[in-house]
């Protein structure tokens, strides 16, 4: 029993030295590769010039992000563009930030370059940009995933780069009541109404009613005072005779003839009788 013993130790030495190997080598095998920090570029004037700077030159709403050199194989690299307004034009001064948008992208080997755009969502006055190598929204939603807030930023050394910048907004005007439109005045001439129909301004008062006027007789002033009938003129002196032609003084000559005719007739008569 003993030499069979001896004789089987070297192979269960052995296969105890492969199994040992085997297992050791098993998860350099499967373990995946040495990424690192993404060797990145990005451009804010659509890829006319490329940087690595950690300052924005500008206000860019549309980012286009590229690796540079040679990246691993089998790495995937995140970056994300994110927008804040703030109360301030520098990071010490930003204040109280605004989550405004955010756009994402996955770059690697076969897919290296892309473009992040975030332009309907630019901050009005101050605001922020920040361009990170994780693919996390830092909107404030929860404790992971905290607001920006000077000193403290939430990208864990991340960075890539950052503009700070704007202007102030234009202050709220206070709430105050709205004085009413005014009222149109119309013109000299209504365009509603025609211009007979408007009420005169002013009408002469008179204590009794105008009278009728006469045909062919000359109309009063209102203003005037009337005429007595003292001093009206007949229209005539004297009847005329129209059929002989005679006038006033014929009249009265024939008057005068005619009485001295029966005076002188009744002298006669008297005196013919006393006879």
């Amino acid at each position: 029993m003993h030499t069979h013993l001896r004789r089987g130790l070297p192979v269960l030495t052995a296969l105890g030295l492969t199994v040992g190997a085997t297992a050791l080598a098993a998860p350099a095998a499967h373990a995946g590769p040495d990424c690192g920090r993404a060797p990145l570029q990005y451009s804010v004037d659509g890829g006319a010039h490329w940087t690595a700077g950690a300052t924005m030159l500008a206000e860019s709403g549309s980012v286009q992000v590229r690796l540079a050199g040679e990246p691993t194989a089998g790495c995937d690299y995140h970056v994300s563009l994110g927008s804040y307004a703030t109360q301030g034009g520098t990071w010490a001064t930003s204040g109280q930030q605004t989550f405004l948008g955010w756009a994402t992208t996955t770059l690697s080997r076969e897919h290296y370059r892309d473009t992040l755009d975030v332009t309907g969502h630019l901050p009005r006055c101050y605001g922020e940009l920040a361009l990170y190598a994780v693919g996390e929204k830092y909107d404030g939603s929860d404790s992971d995933h905290p607001l920006p807030h000077y000193p403290d930023e939430p990208f864990s050394g991340l960075m890539i780069a950052s503009w700070n910048g704007g202007t102030a907004c234009a202050p709220t005007p206070t709430a105050s009541p709205t004085a009413p439109a005014p009222t149109p005045t119309p013109t000299s001439t209504p365009t509603s109404t025609p211009t007979s129909a408007a009420t005169p301004t002013t009408a002469p008062v008179t204590s009794a009613p105008s009278p009728t006027p006469v045909p062919g007789a000359p109309t009063a002033s209102p203003r005037a005072t009337p005429r007595t009938p003292a001093a009206t003129t007949p229209a005539t002196a004297a009847p005329t005779l129209a059929a002989t032609g005679s006038d006033d003084g014929l009249l009265t000559a024939a008057g005068v003839a005619a009485a001295a005719l029966i005076a002188a007739g009744g002298a006669a008569l008297r005196l013919g009788r006393r006879r």
